[in-house]
C-alpha cells in the first residue's frame, strides 16, 4: 500500500478530502427526490421503465436535439451501448486511461475489443493529451477508415 501513498495523497488534496474514506460519489438530495422515489415504489416502476424514465428520455432528446434518447440501467451498460453504436468490434483497440472505474475496461472487453491504457494528466486526472498525441504519432499509422496500431499492422 505504501507505493500508492503519493497518488492517494494527490487525490485527497485535489478534492479536499482528508477522511479515510474517499466516496466514489456523494449523492445530493435537495428537491422532490423522496416524493418521486415513493411514487416509483407505489407504482412498482423502480427499474428501467415508468413515467420518470419516459420523461427523462424525452427531456434528454429535446435538450440534445436528438430524435430519441434511451436511458440505460447503469454506466457500464451506457458505455457498452456507446461502443457498439460507434462500431467497435472484435479485436479493435480502444484508447482509455488507467485511472478509471473498472466498467470502462469491461465495456470495451464486452465488445471483444482491447483497452489501450495511456497516461493520465496530473492536472485534470483525465486522459493526457500529450500521451495520446505521442501514442498516435509513434504507435499508429493512418489507414482508410481509421487507424491501426503498428502491432496490428504487423499482424496483417
Amino acid at each position: 500500500m505504501e507505493k500508492f501513498k503519493d497518488i492517494v495523497s494527490f487525490i485527497r488534496n485535489l478534492f479536499n478530502q482528508s477522511s479515510a474514506f474517499i466516496p466514489l460519489h456523494a449523492p445530493v438530495f435537495d428537491g422532490n427526490e423522496k416524493k418521486y422515489l415513493e411514487e416509483c415504489i407505489d407504482t412498482t416502476f423502480v427499474s428501467s421503465v415508468g413515467r420518470f424514465v419516459d420523461r427523462f428520455e424525452e427531456e434528454i432528446a429535446r435538450y440534445t436535439g436528438a430524435t430519441k434518447a434511451v436511458a440505460c440501467v447503469n454506466g457500464t451498460n451506457a458505455l457498452h451501448l456507446a461502443l457498439l453504436l460507434v462500431g467497435v468490434k472484435r479485436d479493435d483497440e480502444v484508447i482509455t486511461q488507467p485511472l478509471t472505474f473498472i466498467s470502462t475496461a469491461n465495456s470495451i472487453m464486452y465488445c471483444d475489443a482491447h483497452p489501450i491504457f495511456l497516461d493520465v494528466d496530473r492536472k485534470t486526472l483525465g486522459l493526457s493529451p500529450s500521451s495520446l498525441s505521442e501514442f498516435l504519432d509513434t504507435m499508429t499509422e493512418q489507414k482508410s477508415g481509421g487507424c491501426l496500431t503498428k502491432l496490428q499492422n504487423e499482424e496483417l
